[in-house]
């Protein structure tokens, strides 16, 4: 037998905690044997009719979860395990439609509404839920025995509005509600889930959240930092093996408006004030580069990213930087806001990622389609993830078709021609296919903020925070423009392991006008208390002045 695990003290309080929480956690802290314990230590207490809701956005995640609650011996009783789509159908629409309609129909689910054109309109249901045209056409839908799986959110939070009975089930069947990757979440989600919990089940949302970060197409998770900052809920972390620095986690969550947070330790966050502009703030870079080595124990060049708000910033740091490095040139699909441009990015970053065995198809196809309840488009989009990841690179050009096909079966509802021809361009463009690699050993990375996302560096340098540059001002930049803008500075921020650098020069360049424009600080500089979670210093070209 092997050696049994001892919980941490973070993760005895959560278990320990009797009310509702949300938890944030890093990939490697534990997040799913703490569930595991709390899970097991709610079912000791629980009467026979009892359970627990626990809910994973993709079926591995919640086999994985069931499993090891069963090698744990939790006795299943009444418990939930299962993805949120599953939780909606089988808990909530099927019992419970025949009540809305006061039919007793079979209901089978269905993969696409587009094969229906009758309920075409209800399309529109996600941004118009107080329509009663389309409430009226959603329970003739469940009449005749559709569900639909894109919208089985929506249905379940209309049944739960509509039916009394199926939040009196709910609350004396189920005690605790549990979901996890909680910044996957969108609004109908959060929105049953803080219905569950104002109605006595108690909740648990944990979230990681190096992925809420994700402004684009709504996936980004605003809902992961409200309930951080509801007082309904306690916040916990799990924080061993963090990948950032403490200080640095700290730092990005007051950035999105967590308050209360207190600095404890030596700041890793540093606001670096140089004279001059951007070729100066490049070269007391370049002199540093040795000193931070040092001072981290970093061996690699590709330790090191400037990250940049812009294509031409980050032209002109490769320019500039004499020590080797990579540019990443940002592509159509890096600023891509669409559900195909996401989907592509994502496979041609996976596509060189598999290459090197970072990422399996198996994991790739998960994320986007559910094998439990449409198994058939599944299999297809891993015959076709398959034939597209075995090609060389230079056949890449030749599988535009496989990628139109699985974006199709990923999201049939938004194609998008104008993405299909970006990608085009970008499949047989060797420049703009360079941008998907990683970084050799002795090349220091420089990229957008938004080809960032999803990597990590031991140490990272900002450029750009200033006045008009992040976030941009004017009165055509909208409040979605603004919290974009946020999220990206976030992004900067924790792609950072062991320092954080927010570089500030005197002088700023304007490449439209290829001229040089007095530097001011960004306002994001200065959100809530982040001014005293980090430490102010000067570099020069070629002298680091220290201060106390």
């Amino acid at each position: 037998m092997g050696k049994s695990i001892q919980p941490s003290q973070e993760q005895i309080r959560i278990i320990e905690e009797a009310g509702n929480l949300v938890i944030t956690a890093k990939p490697g802290s534990g997040k799913t044997f703490t569930i595991v314990e709390k899970i097991g230590a709610i079912s000791q207490r629980l009467m026979d009719y009892q359970g627990v809701i626990a809910i994973s956005f993709t079926r591995k995640a919640s086999q994985e979860l069931e499993s090891r609650c069963k090698r744990k011996g939790i006795a299943r009783k009444n418990h939930f395990f299962g993805t949120i789509d599953k939780f909606y159908i089988s808990e909530i629409i099927i019992p419970f439609s025949k009540i809305l309609t006061g039919e007793i129909i079979p209901l089978e689910v269905r993969g696409s509404i587009s094969d229906y054109p009758v309920y075409e309109q209800l399309k529109g249901i996600k941004d118009d839920f107080s329509n009663k045209e389309l409430m009226l056409l959603l329970e003739k839908s469940l009449l005749d025995g559709h569900i639909f799986l894109e919208l089985c959110g929506e249905i379940a939070l209309y049944i739960l509005n509509k039916v009394p009975e199926c939040l009196l089930y709910l609350k004396a069947r189920y005690t605790h509600i549990f979901i996890d990757e909680y910044q996957d979440c969108g609004e109908i989600q959060h929105n049953i889930f803080l219905k569950l919990v104002d109605n006595g089940i108690v909740g648990t949302a944990v979230g990681d959240l190096n992925q809420a970060i994700y402004a684009f197409s709504n996936r980004y998770s605003k809902y992961l930092f409200s309930l951080m900052s509801d007082n309904k809920f306690i916040h916990l972390e799990i924080t061993h093996n963090h990948r950032c620095h403490k200080t640095i986690s700290d730092y990005s969550l007051a950035l999105m408006g967590v308050s209360n947070i207190v600095l404890n330790d030596d700041p890793r966050v540093f606001k670096v004030n140089v004279e001059g502009s951007d070729e100066n703030v490049i070269n007391s870079i370049e002199y540093n580069l040795p000193i931070l080595k040092e001072k981290y124990g970093l061996r690699n060049n590709n330790d090191f990213a400037i990250l940049c708000r812009g294509n031409e910033t980050a032209k002109r740091a490769s320019q500039f930087l004499n020590t080797d490095n990579k540019l990443f040139i940002d592509t159509a699909l890096d600023r891509s806001s669409s559900y195909w441009g996401i989907l592509f990015n994502d496979m041609l970053s996976s596509f060189f990622s598999h290459k090197v065995g970072l990422t399996t198809i198996l994991d790739f196809v998960e994320s986007y389609l559910n094998e439990e309840f449409d198994k058939k488009r599944f299999d297809k989009g891993l015959t076709i993830l398959n034939k597209i990841f075995s090609v060389d690179e230079e056949q890449l050009g030749k599988q535009l078709d496989l990628f139109i096909k699985f974006a199709e079966l990923s999201y049939p509802e938004h194609v998008d021609v104008e993405i299909c021809n970006n990608l085009k361009q970008i499949l047989v463009d060797e420049e703009k296919l360079k941008s998907f690699k990683p970084a050799t050993e002795n090349e220091v990375s420089i990229m957008t903020l938004h080809k960032s996302k999803g990597l990590e560096f031991k140490c990272v340098f900002l450029l750009d925070l200033y006045k008009w540059i992040l976030p941009s001002e004017g009165k055509w930049v909208t409040d979605e423009d603004y919290t974009q803008a946020l999220n990206l500075l976030y992004v900067g921020v924790t792609r950072a392991i062991e320092g954080c650098y927010i570089m500030q020069g005197t002088e700023r360049y304007r490449a439209k006008q290829k001229d040089f424009w007095p530097a001011e600080e960004s306002p994001f500089l200065y959100l809530y208390n982040t001014p005293i979670l980090r430490k102010d210093i000067t570099w020069k070209d070629n002298i680091l002045v220290r201060q106390s």
